[in-house]
């Protein structure tokens, strides 16, 4: 809206008469009130969740302000692989991401391909329900998402995408990895990222599962690619993709051929 005034603002300039230039004051004035009013909406997304309990959601809305992916709670660190996914596949590509926790990378990814100007089917994946202790801290890092969710943190995972204004392009399947992998047909996926359970056992079996329902030229890949905090990651590609490369910051990835 901003630029279109501004070109407008630029075309009324050819004419010198008194009338248009109180027209190009007037616009400019409109000009500047929208970028200020940019601003603002921009900032009050970025606190999103204290202004609505505030003023309440349907307020909010009103006026355009919503959710971002980065207000979101979790870890993620692999944005430029979005970018190269969404720069490299074609229009109406699968992508799935299976483990999403509360949504964070999931609202990236669908803000990434909103602004490559292409359309994704965005499937995400999580059992909801936590992957219990884990890692060489043995830490179980979703469990206060899910005891607040009386067992479940379904809710704030569907709702966290509500906020961020992607009800309409992301879908979700409550679901187990291996089993949800049974929906998909072979060779139906562009790209499937694998971001569930990091122990040795379920990650391969992830893999395993999950392989066969990539296109060739497609990309199976994962998170946290790392030696010393993540061991069994690393073995598990290791064993089961020896031909996976480290990718991005601190993922793997192996191209189907």
């Amino acid at each position: 809206m901003l630029g279109e005034w501004r070109r407008l603002v630029t075309t009324l300039r050819v004419s010198q008469s008194a009338t248009t230039q109180r027209t190009i004051s007037a616009l400019t004035v409109i000009a500047q009130q929208q970028s200020e009013m940019s601003r603002l909406i921009n900032y009050a997304s970025r606190h999103y969740d204290t202004l609505k309990s505030v003023f309440g959601e349907s307020l909010l809305q009103r006026f355009g302000i919503h959710k971002y992916w980065y207000d979101i709670d979790g870890w993620f660190t692999w944005r430029a692989a979005q970018e190269e996914a969404v720069q490299t596949f074609g229009e109406n590509s699968r992508f799935v991401e299976v483990g999403t926790y509360l949504g964070r990378s999931l609202c990236s990814l669908a803000e990434v391909a909103k602004q490559g100007g292409k359309h994704f089917t965005i499937i995400g994946i999580d059992t909801c329900r936590g992957s219990g202790p884990e890692g060489s801290r043995g830490k179980d890092y979703h469990a206060d998402a899910v005891n607040s969710g009386g067992g479940t943190f379904a809710g704030t995972l569907h709702k966290n995408i509500l906020d961020c204004g992607f009800g309409e392009n992301i879908l979700l399947i409550i679901a187990d990895s291996v089993v949800a992998s049974g929906i998909f047909s072979e060779r139906s996926l562009d790209w499937v990222h694998l971001d569930a359970r990091h122990d040795y056992a379920s990650l391969k079996a992830d893999i395993e599962a999950w392989l066969p329902k990539v296109k060739v030229g497609g990309w199976l890949s994962g998170d946290d690619y790392d030696v010393e905090k993540w061991p069994d990651v690393v073995k598990s590609v290791s064993d089961a993709l020896p031909g996976a490369k480290p990718w991005s910051e601190k993922q793997w990835r192996f191209i189907v051929t």
